[in-house]
């Protein structure tokens, strides 16, 4: 078999910014649940923790800032003053050098709220940073919610009840109840939404089946089907030394840099129940006493068999840790010898899943099907979000939040 070496772009897109290939691995979630979705609740006793890794052999210094959205991450054109206390723009200064890597970078943290900013209003939010040397465009845009929890949500996961999708997909029923909410037009005061496994890929507008006194219920509908999708691939670089599940070798490049070549893989035909991280990643690194100082960046090497080059199509590796986008430098080529697709991506040691789309030219829509395969028995989370209007103050308030775990396993 041989594996193709790509060169990084000089810039991958996340959120509609340009991210530059040297900050890696941003990671952010609530404190103590490194799986879970960027969400806390306002005014809670669990803050959002927030890091990134900045490659650059320069010393950078950073500053970031907060702005409120809408639900569909828009601007919501507020005065920070109304959503934020403290102040608007805030210089990052919780940062440490790596510790014994090849791979030398400066990991920063940040922990919100903070001493110096907290939000005073439910809803979307971007957190955006800013390298002080270039500050007109952000390098990083990361979204997270606050929650006011002011409705409820009573939600169930079966297996679809159209015979068509039995056996491919899963249905997500679910009530909001809002009794004590100032709501006149329930359709047009409250929008609500679903997301698969965090993918924003697969976030979906709901509209209500039917409107009672004080709830809103979404059932038995074509849009509360979702395709049950396949386990999620799954790959550990955390040891240098010993060879993991899926990972046929272990290669030191000639600058030092570690190769991990995975196991090829294939599309599966029937379900096979698989640990999972639903997506998700976790930085860990074999005797170390902080990973995220002393892991290193490692490139990892994948393939795929397939019998022929997919027309008119691009094939990516995929799921969290590439922030649910569709990256250049993960990009895979067919190789025509070897019948198969290939690539390679740079990640920090660790634990990851992932999976394998395709994305149809002109779309910037993954299928996560074809190279994966598609059954109701699959682990999926999925996260409802309900907000309202707030006509007082102009600005969308997110009044419920709800995971769902089918099969009762998730994050």
């Amino acid at each position: 078999m041989r594996f193709f070496l790509f060169l990084l772009l000089s810039g991958i897109i996340t959120g509609g910014f340009a991210q530059p290939d040297y900050i890696r691995t941003v990671q952010c979630y609530p404190e103590g649940k490194p799986f879970a979705e960027p969400v806390i609740e306002l005014g809670g006793a669990t803050p959002l923790l927030f890091s990134f890794d900045d490659l650059s052999p320069d010393i950078n210094s950073y500053t970031y800032k907060i702005q409120h959205c809408d639900p569909d991450w828009n601007s919501s054109n507020l005065s920070p003053f109304t959503y934020l206390n403290g102040f608007f723009s805030n210089p990052l200064e919780d940062y440490n050098s790596s510790f014994n890597t090849v791979v030398a970078y400066t990991h920063f943290t940040l922990t919100l709220p903070n001493e110096n900013v907290s939000m005073k209003l439910s809803g979307n939010y971007l957190l955006q940073v800013f390298n002080d040397a270039q500050s007109d465009t952000p390098v990083i845009s990361q979204r997270f919610s606050v929650v006011e929890p002011k409705a409820t949500i009573q939600a169930n996961l079966t297996t679809a009840t159209i015979p068509q999708y039995l056996q491919t997909s899963q249905q997500l029923n679910f009530t909001v109840n809002y009794d004590n909410l100032p709501v006149y037009n329930p359709i047009r005061d409250l929008k609500v939404y679903v997301t698969q496994n965090q993918d924003p890929h697969s976030r979906r507008a709901f509209t209500p089946t039917f409107v009672r006194d004080g709830q809103l219920v979404y059932g038995n509908g074509q849009n509360n089907i979702f395709n049950g999708l396949a386990p999620f691939r799954n790959f550990q670089c955390s040891s240098l030394v010993y060879y993991t599940q899926y990972v046929k070798d272990v290669i030191r490049g000639p600058q030092g840099v570690y190769n991990f070549i995975l196991q090829p893989a294939s599309v599966y035909t029937n379900y096979v129940p698989l640990p999972t991280l639903h997506g998700n990643y976790r930085i860990e690194a074999e005797n170390t006493n902080d990973p995220e100082l002393e892991a290193d960046y490692v490139t990892v090497h994948f393939a795929i068999y397939y019998p022929e080059q997919i027309p008119q199509a691009d094939v990516y590796v995929y799921g969290k840790f590439s922030d649910w986008q569709l990256l250049p430098s993960q990009k895979l080529q067919y190789d025509f010898k070897n019948k198969a697709y290939v690539g390679e991506a740079e990640v920090k040691q660790g634990n990851y899943d992932y999976m394998f789309a395709v994305v149809p030219y002109g779309t910037g829509q993954p299928d996560l099907i074809t190279l994966q395969g598609n059954f109701y028995q699959t682990q999926n989370n999925y996260y409802i979000r309900c907000y309202l209007y707030n006509f007082n103050q102009n600005y969308y308030e997110l009044v419920a939040y709800s995971p769902v775990f089918y099969n009762g396993i998730g994050f």
